[in-house]
C-alpha cells in the first residue's frame, strides 16, 4: 500500500510519540513563544491541530479556563499522549480526535485555531490556512508557529557544498506573519544534529527526494563540523490571521 505524505509524517511522528516529551525542547520553547501572542477571549470554542504531546495545549488550557476545546493530531499515538496528560483537566470541556489539520473533517464555529510547528508538515501550508481559516467564526483568529523559508541554513550549505540535493521541506512565505526569530542550536556533532531530528520523528524529507548515500551523508555532516561547528539556526515565524 502506497501511503500519502501526510500518512509518512504521522507514522514518523507516531513511532516516537513515547519519546517526544523528552527530546522536543525546541518546540516546547516555540509553543511557549506562541502563547504570548494568544488573544483575549471569553469561554472560546478552540481548535487545536497538530497538538504532538500537549506543548501548546497547556498554555491554551491556563489561558481559557472557560473554552471549550477539539485537540487533533494525525497521529493517534501523539493524541494518545496528550489525552492521557489533559483529559481530566478541571473537568473542561476537552475532546480529542485524530485528524488530518490539512483536510479538516469538523464543523466550523471557532474562535480560535491554533497550532504550533505543525504547518511544515502539510503538503500545501498555505492553502491548509485558506481551509482552517474557513472554520472561523467571524472575528475568529488563527494563530501558528512554523518554519520559514531556507530554514536550517548551515545544515544546507554543508550539503550544497559537497554538490549534494537537500531534502528539506520547501516552505513559502506564509500569509499573516506578526514574528520572525532565528533560535541558533549547538547540537555538539553534526551527527547529533540529525540523530536529534530522528528522536522526535521529524526527519522526513520533501517528497520524491532520495536519501543520500552513506558516504555523501558522512561528507556533507564532516563539512557541517568543519564550517559551523554543529550549530544549526532555526527560522520560525509566528502568524496571525482573523477570519
Amino acid at each position: 500500500m502506497t501511503l500519502s505524505p501526510n500518512q509518512i509524517v504521522a507514522r514518523a511522528f507516531a513511532a516516537h510519540a513515547g519519546d517526544y516529551e523528552r527530546h522536543a525542547s525546541l518546540q516546547a520553547e516555540i509553543a511557549a513563544r506562541l502563547a504570548v501572542l494568544l488573544p483575549p477571549l471569553n469561554q472560546p470554542d478552540i481548535l487545536e491541530i497538530g497538538c504532538g504531546t500537549g506543548f501548546l495545549t497547556r498554555h491554551l488550557l491556563d489561558q481559557y479556563s472557560h473554552g471549550d476545546f477539539l485537540i487533533t493530531d494525525l497521529a493517534n499515538e501523539m493524541v494518545d499522549q496528550c489525552r492521557a496528560r489533559y483529559q481530566s483537566t478541571n473537568g473542561r470541556a476537552i475532546r480529542f480526535a485524530v485528524m488530518d489539520g490539512e483536510v479538516p473533517e469538523c464543523e466550523a464555529g471557532f474562535d480560535l485555531i491554533a497550532m504550533s510547528m505543525t504547518l511544515q508538515w502539510f503538503s500545501d501550508p498555505v492553502g491548509g490556512i485558506d481551509r482552517l481559516k474557513a472554520l472561523l467564526k467571524p472575528g475568529g483568529q488563527l494563530l501558528y508557529a512554523t518554519l520559514a523559508p531556507n530554514n536550517c541554513p548551515e545544515w544546507r550549505s554543508a550539503q550544497d557544498l559537497c554538490g549534494l540535493r537537500n531534502g528539506m521541506i520547501p516552505m513559502p512565505e506564509m500569509p499573516g506573519v506578526v514574528e520572525r526569530e532565528s533560535r541558533e542550536v549547538n547540537y555538539g556533532s553534526a551527527i547529533a544534529f540529525l540523530r536529534a531530528l530522528r528522536s522526535i520523528g521529524a526527519n522526513t524529507p520533501r517528497p520524491g527526494y532520495a536519501p543520500l548515500p552513506p558516504g555523501s551523508l558522512r561528507a556533507a555532516l564532516r563539512r557541517l563540523d568543519q564550517d559551523h561547528g554543529a550549530r544549526v539556526t532555526w527560522r520560525i515565524v509566528y502568524g496571525l490571521i482573523s477570519a
